[in-house]
């Protein structure tokens, strides 16, 4: 059976999500980064939170709490380039020295890409309109173009960090209708990044929810020293169709999940970038519990599993530093 690695992600830190940190946003009608960062007193919101949101203690407790790996959504703009944005390299250099020392496991991902590759707030951009997106980024060879050259960034800045275990291409992007554009895309990502990257590297792309359209069986020409993961981000608390289900449709879903995940493994390696405890409805500690062990289960054929999210500001399901201190998971 495949080693799978316990991760979680350091979400809302180096690409800021209000509802992950409202109180960075108070008093502000600012919906994302991109809209807080145009004024003197955001930025400095953000660059306080840059600072404070993770620290030293927090890697302390996930090494006490057995997480081996960390997935670390970033925007474009980490290295400064962007003066919209506040750069943010200065908290991942030390991040991946920190971390090095605790022995946890990086996967670098990039979250935001230039021109922003979906319509949500995470994508770094004020503009929420779908079909913009849809219709614009993976035709915007520039965007495009921009974004690889973060990448390439990333990977010679981190050649020599052995804790780096992976950089994901892109977060979620919109996918075209049939998968065509967004492969074209994260082949030309990976032939410039096995240039640059340190051999052993795992090169991690997004499935777009739409794993059967984004598989690289087919398109991808993968180098031996450069492996490649497929990122699978599952839940099952949007939309009407999940608030219908029961609790125990709910736990049924997740060994259909686990069959359906072992499938894609026997195309390419996979991960789960994220999951949570989250259904769409209240359910007592007990089934919170029942049901993260199912998915547990049903995630063994995954190189790594990550928790969406580490921590929020506020408790509950989302927060899994507080299920595993005060929850259903201690």
């Amino acid at each position: 059976m495949t080693k799978t690695f316990k991760g979680v992600n350091l979400g809302g830190w180096l690409v800021l999500e209000k509802w992950v940190t409202p109180s960075v946003f108070r008093n502000s009608k600012a919906r994302n980064e991109f809209e807080l960062s145009k004024n003197k007193q955001g930025r400095e919101r953000i660059r306080q939170h840059h600072e404070t949101f993770i620290t030293e203690t927090d890697l302390v407790w996930l090494k006490d709490h057995g997480v081996e790996i960390l997935r670390v959504p970033i925007g474009y703009w980490i290295f400064g380039d962007d003066n919209r944005y506040v750069s943010a390299i200065k908290q991942l250099d030390w991040l991946v020295a920190t971390s090095l020392s605790y022995g946890l496991k990086l996967l670098l991902d990039l979250h935001a890409a230039p021109e922003a590759q979906n319509a949500a707030a995470h994508s770094g951009s004020g503009n929420t309109n779908r079909e913009y997106y849809s219709t614009k980024w993976l035709n915007n060879l520039t965007a495009q173009e921009k974004t690889i050259e973060v990448l390439e960034r990333l990977a010679v800045r981190y050649y020599d960090s052995p804790n780096v275990w992976g950089i994901e291409i892109l977060n979620e992007p919109i996918v075209d209708r049939f998968g065509l554009k967004l492969a074209r895309f994260h082949r030309r990502a990976y032939e410039r990044l096995v240039k640059v990257a340190r051999p052993g590297t795992y090169i991690v792309f997004s499935d777009a929810y739409t794993p059967l359209l984004t598989t690289n069986t087919f398109w991808l020409r993968t180098k031996k020293d450069f492996p490649v993961a497929m990122d699978c981000h599952i839940y099952q608390v949007f939309g009407t169709r999940n608030a219908k289900k029961t609790f125990n449709q709910h736990v049924k879903q997740t060994t259909l999940t686990g069959f359906f995940l072992k499938l894609l493994h026997l195309q390419q390696p996979i991960i789960v970038g994220e999951w949570s405890a989250m259904l769409p409805h209240r359910v007592p500690s007990s089934e919170t519990k029942e049901y993260t062990k199912r998915q547990l289960y049903a995630f063994s054929a995954a190189k790594a599993q990550f928790y969406w999210n580490y921590k929020t500001e506020a408790a509950g399901r989302w927060n899994y530093r507080d299920m595993i201190e005060k929850g259903p998971l201690q």
